[in-house]
């Protein structure tokens, strides 16, 4: 126990003696051995630094859509193929429109009547119109009269003399029968004179009544009953309400075509000439709806179309525009706010190997897109227009030029030294035959290389030494 408290005391001198020593030098220096082993060296230059951000993301055309037919029925025409270039307002393809076209052509004969009717309706009345009314009044009038007067003495007439005729038939009858049981005079006389007795022949015809005898007695007594009804009848309540009503349409129309129609007549028949119109605006609109044609100049990049068959639910055809192209890509959090509308990008394409395609930044979103942990923003890039086979779809390495200083002392990274502690910049220097390692100021830095704002000067000489030949204690 004895022997490791010696050894903690002898410790602890030690560093209290390499403290002592430290403070003697610089407080931002500490010396190296001379004859370390340098592992890389470099001089402290004047260039120029480029900061850059960098992200990859997949080319789109600046325009494409998906285009789709609004209404169901089969495909008649398809006019067009997989990559080919149509011009924009060309027709692509085309539904079955029969039925579209007769509605169409019922919409029109639809509309054409409304604005015949609406033209009668605003015109200036004819004088052989208003005759036409007058007349119509007048016997709506006339037959007003003769409904509310009941029966006229024409029927009752004919009526009487009807049950005068159904009588004289009944009579008729009557005598043929009883002439068919009639007994002459003498003939009565010479039975009873020879003691014969005759049957009663009047009893025998009351008897035997025969069915057309019952036919004519059935007659007269409908026509007397129809003669009754005739003399007893009144005014017809339901033909008296018919005559009213066709005495006021007439009179509404004599006074409609006196005074022209009214401010409801108007409306109704500007509303009625709307709803016709509307109908057919309908009709021509479901008739182009019934034909794809082509928003803007560009190439058919996919076609879904059979002829004969339904449209898909879908797009039945994808149009792009491949005059111009953009690529989004996903910025972390940590860079994008060095990220700015307008600053420059370069784009390595994996199609294209050792070319270079140009753009601009064209927006950075506001709002992060979250994938767990994960906060990146999505960042637009233009590009610029090249004759490059760029294709939708080539994955793309943007790189984002965010700021680009000239003439600063610049050094590479691998040369700085960060204390995690405190976050000071360290670089060891070649001086006095020794190296020392001095702390510097940092400025902008990218992957590679950092500015160096204070701590050192154009040439130099820094170095790397590996970090077990540093010796607090210089000569030790």
């Amino acid at each position: 126990m004895k022997r490791l408290v010696r050894i903690a005391l002898l410790l602890a001198v030690v560093v209290g003696v390499a403290a002592g020593l430290r403070g003697a030098q610089s407080p931002n220096e500490t010396e190296a051995e001379p004859g370390a082993a340098v592992q890389d060296e470099t001089i402290v230059t004047v260039d120029d630094l480029s900061v850059t951000v960098s992200a990859t993301g997949a080319i789109s055309p600046v325009r494409q859509v998906g285009l789709v037919f609004e209404l169901s029925a089969p495909v008649s025409d398809v006019l067009v193929q997989t990559g080919q270039t149509v011009k924009a307002g060309e027709v692509l393809a085309r539904l079955d429109t029969r039925e579209l076209e007769v509605a169409l052509a019922g919409a029109r004969v639809s509309l054409e009547a409304q604005q015949v009717a609406y033209k009668a309706l605003t015109a200036p009345p004819r004088e052989v119109d208003i005759a036409v009314a007058r007349a119509a009044l007048n016997l709506a009038q006339a037959q007003y009269g003769t409904v509310s007067l009941g029966a006229d003495s024409t029927q009752t007439t004919i009526a009487s003399i009807q049950a005068e005729l159904a009588r004289n038939q009944l009579w008729q009858a009557q005598l043929q029968r009883d002439l068919n049981f009639a007994i002459a005079p003498a003939q009565r006389e010479l039975a009873e004179a020879n003691g014969i007795t005759l049957p009663d022949t009047d009893q025998m015809a009351r008897d035997t009544v025969p069915t057309q005898l019952k036919q004519a007695d059935f007659e007269v007594l409908i026509a007397d009953e129809n003669l009754a009804g005739l003399q007893n009848r009144g005014a017809d309540v339901a033909g008296l309400s018919s005559a009213g009503a066709q005495i006021a349409a007439a009179q509404a129309q004599l006074e409609r075509l006196l005074n022209g129609p009214t401010e409801m007549d108007l409306q109704i028949a500007d509303m009625q000439l709307q709803i016709a119109q509307l109908a057919l605006d309908q009709a021509e609109a479901n008739l182009r709806r019934a034909v794809l044609t082509a928003p803007f100049d560009g190439v058919v990049a996919e076609n879904h179309l059979v002829v004969g068959e339904l449209p898909p639910q879908g797009a039945a055809l994808l149009l792009i525009d491949p005059t111009g192209y953009y690529v989004d890509v996903a910025v972390d959090e940590t860079d994008i706010v060095e990220v700015q509308p307008g600053q420059r990008v370069t784009l390595a394409l994996d199609a294209l190997p050792g070319e270079t395609i140009t753009g601009t930044v064209a927006r950075v979103a506001i709002t992060p897109v979250r994938i767990g942990q994960l906060v990146t923003y999505t960042v637009r890039i233009m590009l610029d227009v090249t004759d490059q086979p760029v294709r939708a779809g080539m994955t793309a390495t943007a790189t984002v030029l965010v700021n680009e200083l000239r003439d600063v002392l610049v050094l590479p990274n691998r040369f700085i030294r960060i204390d995690r502690t405190t976050q000071q910049a360290y670089v060891t220097v070649a001086q006095n035959g020794g190296y020392a390692e001095v702390s510097v100021q940092l400025g902008v830095r990218n992957d590679m290389d950092s500015q160096l704002v204070a701590g050192l000067e154009a040439g130099q000489r820094v170095v790397l030494l590996p970090r077990a030949t540093f010796n607090p204690i210089p000569g030790g």
